[in-house]
């Protein structure tokens, strides 16, 4: 099998290719056909190995919320919602999957809770051996937040964006790029408020410059963006570096995956 070529790891955001402000169980079919010809058309030309990590929005975020999925197992309830958030789940994430292989990628789902193991909500066990397997035969595994079993909660609800830094430092991922509703990180909540500035780099030297944490659009059972920059500064701690762009702005995302840095907020080690 030949050698892996490096790997780029990108997260689509579920508001950015589902109607998650609106908490309607859609498609923005328009985002999703669109980040698919720009992943495809970068991944053509330069030939970097990839995962792709797509977000829940409503498929996810709504059923987990209705049988309190991220409360734990209390009872027969949460097991009803365990198997229809992972069907609903599932839904998307063929929709995202076929919407790359029109475009001509190589994709193919790959399921969490299938091998995943949470503790207290941490992944603590996924089978990165299944995808470097993948990765090294030139697929491109797709990947997504789903409930999982967790050792202490009984179930618990696995966060895409808990997932793409453990497979960016499993598998020793040279790039990162998680695609948002927004243009990146800003010292306040750019929905609320005008004069709301990016930060064009991000470190733990810094993060205190962030006066409010933008809220999201729609029900969110993971955490929002708190939790997704923890999960970052913790990914740069370790010498992987990410970028969070827009996925509004056309053919920004291509031009990210063809080596454009400073495209929105990079989230780097404290030097």
């Amino acid at each position: 099998m030949a050698k892996r070529k490096e790997l780029v790891v990108v997260k689509l955001g579920g508001s950015v290719i589902t109607l998650k402000d609106q908490n309607r169980l859609e498609i923005n079919s328009g985002n999703l056909e669109r980040l698919a010809k720009e992943i495809t058309e970068a991944w053509k030309a330069k030939g970097f190995s990839l995962v792709v990590v797509h977000g829940a929005g409503p498929f996810g975020h709504v059923p987990a919320k209705k049988y309190e999925l991220d409360k734990g197992l209390k009872g027969d309830k949460q097991v009803i919602g365990f198997s229809e958030t992972h069907a609903s789940m599932e839904r998307l994430n063929s929709r995202v999957v076929d919407a790359l292989r029109r475009k001509g990628l190589d994709a193919v789902a790959f399921q969490p809770s299938a091998g995943g193991i949470l503790r207290n909500g941490k992944l603590v066990k996924f089978p990165v051996d299944v995808l470097e397997n993948m990765l090294g035969m030139g697929l491109v595994p797709v990947a997504y937040g789903d409930v999982l079993f967790d050792e202490e909660r009984g179930v618990s609800i696995l966060s895409g964006d808990h997932l793409v830094p453990y497979l960016a430092e499993k598998l020793k991922a040279g790039r990162v790029i998680l695609v948002a509703d927004v243009g990146g990180v800003y010292n306040k909540d750019p929905k609320k408020n005008m004069d709301a500035k990016i930060m064009k780099e991000l470190s733990r030297g810094n993060v205190h410059e962030i006066k409010e944490i933008g809220s999201s659009r729609g029900v969110d059972v993971t955490g929002g963006m708190e939790k997704k920059l923890e999960e970052l500064l913790r990914l740069a701690d370790v010498g992987i570096e990410s970028e969070i762009i827009s996925g509004l702005e056309p053919g920004l995302l291509k031009r990210s995956l063809l080596g454009g840095k400073g495209l929105g907020t990079i989230i780097k080690k404290k030097t």
